[in-house]
């Protein structure tokens, strides 16, 4: 008992002697350490919140904003770009022949390309990114806190706006190479083509012409395009007289140098490009020239048969009509100044005599011309004479009927 008491009273001066020197025992170091927290918890809380909030929150600086703002608009340049271009060449394209088979309107060809778009945009989107990605533009840098920022969204949104803009109007280039106007005549050609077809069919065999064609002013009034055309099929030996003009080199095939110079002799605007496309299309054999057969055929298919549109020749007989409106009858076409047998040959059929009248239009101005060529007899074989003063009667009542059908085609 005497030693128990001894230790316990020398464990009692130990411990005070370890408060005296400022050292707690576990309990009470645990203790001290749980009230310590209870109380300094709030206080730590909110010096970190204050830290972190100077770091964090801290406006983005001028120069941040601004990449910022360029590499939200990068990228949509790339889509703006591609969601024009497609729409435009996807809605062009349906427009020239769904629309024209099926009677569609141009907004709603428009919409189906807008389909196209979207669907591409789906399927590209990853792609832009990656290509923007890969462009090695600087970033902001900015913490998720900063990009949280109202400031910060609205500099990226109004980067995005932007670019979007600026590539939707790079798309819109697109359209400075293509005849807006094309898709628009076909529409108007479909919904009268079975009136025009058989006002052009009945004068032509109640005048009496090997050939009638109906052609159009274009808004530019510099050039026609035909919209019907009846007559016979030109005879082989006229279809060899026009493969002879037309092989100016005399090689016994047409190639699309010559190809395009004849054809821009006729009023075509016309390149070799283009010739050379032509050629593909009847070019069985793949030689890049035409041989007879392959020319008979293109000349029928393109020249004489499809939409055309050709220069007005000033000087010439359509120049002579647009600009007196009156009607011109030529009972010869060798010997007559405004004429041009050079150029009558590369037609495909021989010209002899020629009637030409004025459709007039609602203002007074010429909308048309109505041409027919080559005069026939009552049997159908050509008649010298030409046409007489009875046939351009008939030619100037044609034109009116023409002209209250275009009438009820504008309203």
């Amino acid at each position: 008992a005497g030693r128990a008491g001894s230790a316990s009273s020398h464990m009692l001066r130990r411990v005070s002697a370890l408060r005296l020197a400022g050292v707690t025992t576990r309990a009470e170091h645990g203790r001290t350490l749980a009230c310590r927290q209870r109380v300094g918890s709030p206080l730590r809380r909110w010096q970190r919140h204050v830290w972190v909030r100077e770091e964090t929150f801290r406006p983005p600086a001028r120069d941040q904003l601004i990449r910022h703002a360029v590499s939200c608009a990068i990228p949509m340049v790339g889509f703006g770009f591609m969601d024009n271009v497609v729409m435009i060449q996807a809605g062009d394209l349906i427009d020239s022949t769904l629309g024209l088979a099926l009677g569609l309107s141009t907004l709603t060809a428009a919409a189906y390309g807008q389909v196209v778009s979207d669907v591409c945009g789906t399927l590209f989107g990853n792609t832009i990114d990656h290509i923007a990605a890969r462009l090695g533009l600087r970033t902001a840098r900015l913490t998720e806190a900063q990009l949280r920022m109202r400031r910060v969204r609205l500099v990226g949104m109004g980067g995005a706006v932007f670019g979007v803009i600026i590539g939707c109007l790079l798309g819109m280039t697109t359209l400075l190479f293509k005849d807006l106007r094309k898709n628009e005549r076909l529409k108007r050609q479909r919904e009268l083509h079975t009136l025009f077809s058989t006002l052009m069919e009945e004068g032509h065999n109640l005048i009496g012409a090997e050939h009638c064609t109906l052609q159009l002013v274009d808004s530019d009034g510099e050039h026609l395009f035909s919209l019907a055309m009846r007559g016979n099929p030109p005879t082989p030996g006229e279809m060899r007289q026009a493969f002879e003009a037309y092989d100016a080199k005399s090689s016994g095939f047409v190639d699309a140098e010559e190809l395009s110079h004849a054809l821009r002799r006729l009023g075509w605007t016309m390149k070799p490009a283009q010739a050379e496309r032509m050629i593909a299309s009847v070019d069985t054999d793949g030689r890049g020239e035409l041989s007879f057969t392959q020319f008979s055929a293109l000349l029928t298919k393109a020249i004489v048969s499809d939409e055309v549109r050709v220069k007005v020749r000033e000087g010439g007989t359509r120049h002579h009509v647009l600009t007196s409106g009156q009607v011109l009858n030529v009972r010869d076409v060798k010997n007559h100044p405004l004429c041009s047998v050079d150029v009558y040959r590369l037609r495909g059929y021989e010209m002899r005599s020629l009637l030409i009248a004025p459709v007039i239009g609602e203002n007074g101005q010429v909308v048309g011309l109505v041409e027919l060529v080559n005069k026939t007899g009552d049997d159908g074989k050509p008649d010298e004479s030409g046409f007489h003063s009875d046939d351009e009667r008939m030619l100037r009542m044609l034109c009116s009927h023409c002209s209250i059908f275009l009438k009820n085609l504008s309203d």
